[in-house]
């Protein structure tokens, strides 16, 4: 009987896996990308007593540290370079109770969240959507750095 059970739920999930929709697939697969790599950098801020950030676009996001006094893209690291995502799908940030400033041409690379070497970070909410499928997910961090997705 036990076994098939698990037969049955092997099964299911190869149903899910086959038929799903491979759209959904890729906005969770960007998303728990996302996360892991904010855990990271956040570990990396508190490891190296380092300030880094983020900048967020419609479709890519890029990782910053603080060096002499200025925000600087991080390039030469492999892990926390620039990325963007396939196309048709988007990124729309929301900080909570701290709305993001009209920025000039100028001002479009500054950070807005941002991972301090004390642990904390931003608090936001990153929502990942796609024209060809009606699934979203939200990625939630809160001021003590802890990150979830929904």
């Amino acid at each position: 009987m036990v076994v098939l059970v698990i037969i049955g739920v092997m099964v299911s999930f190869l149903g899910l896996s086959v038929g799903g929709d491979k759209t959904a697939e890729q906005l969770l697969t960007e998303a728990q990308r996302i996360k892991t790599l904010v855990r990271l950098a956040q570990e990396e801020a508190v490891m190296r007593g380092e300030e880094y950030a983020i900048h967020f676009g419609d479709n890519d996001y890029q990782f910053l540290i603080l060096r002499n006094s200025k925000w600087v893209k991080i390039s030469d690291d492999p892990v926390l370079r620039k990325r963007t995502l396939p196309d048709g799908m988007e990124l729309r940030l929301d900080l909570e109770d701290n709305p993001l400033p009209n920025l000039s041409v100028d001002e479009a690379d500054l950070p807005q969240v941002y991972l301090l070497s004390s642990g904390e970070m931003t608090p936001f909410e990153l929502l990942f959507e796609a024209e060809k499928t009606e699934f979203t997910y939200r990625l939630k961090a809160t001021l003590l750095g802890e990150v979830e997705i929904e």
